[in-house]
């Protein structure tokens, strides 16, 4: 029997009401990446205004380790977010509150695994990235500084993910708002040092990202734990652990951990290529990074959205307003992210001098994000279809992308050009173009297949 109280969390899925849904879900999605991607673009802008290469390299390669292990949590909270977002579609309240239970479960372990894992390795990671002695020095005191608060705030990307299923994305974007303002003040304050506060640089950098993760993953436990958001848990949810719903959850994250695994492999492997080129090339791709993360928002929100509609259409069965619901998420993120692309081609120099950094350095970041204005198409359909097919369960076609699109295309095509060729970062970036436009074709052809309308979850 469901409680008017259930019931009223639930979508009303219909064609006739598709677009607003879409917007309802994608619109605080797409707030909240945006908010979560500032708090190390902030880390980032401010970094870049002490005018020291290796400080902005430190907080690059650091921060590219702990997005790795970010990645982990992101396959956890694809998998729960689909078997939630499942079982609302069925309107099974109870076993939609035992799987995200055991998801925070798994989450958990796995935060102090990784955290146990990472710490004493930081130095050699950075040292096989490239790194200089003080880019290691500094970058791996900014891991460690950051992973001191990770066992709550690794298991709030799961939290996130849960409440996403469930139709919920608004509360994680307040919770990332919160943060975001937090990691922007304490930033400010620790990095720059105006008037009485002391100038930390990269440390400061690191102490305001970790206090800010941390206020999230306990804000983030504190609404699912206390009702606040459409899914409410409570302990024993997460002790008494259910081993059937464990192993679907497995079946369903070890694809996406391996797609992250692959995704991350590459992309140190990648970071490994562009550090080779010196570090005003890595503050310059740091830089155009930060700046063409923002337009993976919409692509972002819409994948949010497609994800949470095909897995409660599917479990409403509905598959045919299933397979609409991913075709009008892509129009729209193809619409806006086309825009976008016209922007950056248009102002790409103009969009990174707010950073600060020397000219040189500067003058490589605008072209690189000139370039990325022809990555923005095929990223719109790469994201928005997998997305889908995540949503439905299948989430061993995009891995099957990943890995074909990492070893095929990325690090093979951008060692081609940017070292071979002698292209430098230009023949980075015209590298990774190729292959998110590689990605994109495979991506498309497996949505067309139509193996996601028959994965059980």
């Amino acid at each position: 029997m469901t409680s008017s109280k259930e019931q009223s969390h639930y979508l009303e899925l219909s064609e006739e009401k598709l677009t607003s849904l879409i917007l309802k879900l994608a619109l605080p999605a797409i707030g909240e990446n945006l908010l979560y991607m500032l708090v190390f673009i902030v880390d980032t802008l401010l970094i870049g205004w002490l005018r020291d290469p290796e400080a902005l390299a430190a907080v690059s390669l650091g921060g590219l380790f702990i997005m790795i292990a970010n990645s982990l949590f992101a396959a956890i909270s694809i998998s729960a977010t689909a078997v939630v977002a499942r079982r609302f579609g069925e309107r099974d309240y109870p076993r939609a509150q035992r799987a995200a239970g055991q998801s925070v479960t798994i989450a958990l372990i796995a935060a102090a695994l990784m955290v146990a894992l990472i710490w004493p390795l930081a130095d050699e990671l950075l040292v096989l990235m490239g790194g200089t002695p003080k880019v290691v020095e500094w970058g791996a005191i900014y891991m460690r500084i950051i992973l001191s608060t990770s066992f709550f705030t690794f298991p709030m990307i799961v939290l996130n993910g849960i409440m996403r299923g469930s139709g919920d994305t608004r509360t994680p974007m307040y919770l990332t708002g919160v943060m975001n303002i937090w990691n922007a003040v304490a930033a400010y304050l620790l990095v720059l040092g105006p008037g009485a506060f002391p100038s930390l640089g990269v440390i400061g950098a690191g102490m305001a990202t970790a206090s800010a993760r941390l206020l999230g993953g306990l804000l983030a436990f504190y609404v699912v734990f206390t009702g606040k958001s459409y899914i409410h848990l409570s302990p024993r949810h997460i002790l008494v652990w259910d081993a059937d719903l464990v192993k679907t959850i497995f079946r369903l994250a070890l694809p996406a951990t391996g797609e992250t695994i692959v995704m991350r492999i590459g992309s140190t492997l990648f970071m490994r290529i562009v550090s080779a080129l010196g570090p005003v090339n890595l503050a310059a791709h740091q830089i155009a990074v930060s700046v063409e993360s923002l337009s993976f928002m919409p692509g972002f929100g819409m994948a949010t959205a497609a994800t949470t509609l095909m897995g409660q259409a599917l479990g409403a069965g509905q598959v045919e307003l299933a397979e609409k619901s991913a075709h009008r998420c892509l129009k729209l993120a193809s619409l806006i992210m086309g825009s976008i692309a016209l922007v950056f081609l248009t102002f790409g120099r103009h969009l990174v001098t707010v950073f600060g950094a020397t000219p040189e350095v500067l003058d490589l970041a605008g072209m690189a994000v000139r370039i990325s204005a022809f990555e923005q198409l095929p990223l719109a359909v790469q994201m928005v279809l997998g997305g889908s097919l995540r949503g439905a369960g299948d989430t061993r076609s995009p891995m099957v992308v990943t890995m074909v699109g990492t070893f095929l295309f990325r690090i093979s095509t951008v060692y081609l050009l940017a070292i071979v060729l002698g292209w430098g970062l230009a023949g980075v970036w015209w590298g990774t173009a190729i292959d998110w436009t590689g990605r994109a074709v495979m991506m498309y052809l497996m949505f067309r297949r139509g193996r996601w309308r028959e994965v059980k979850v």
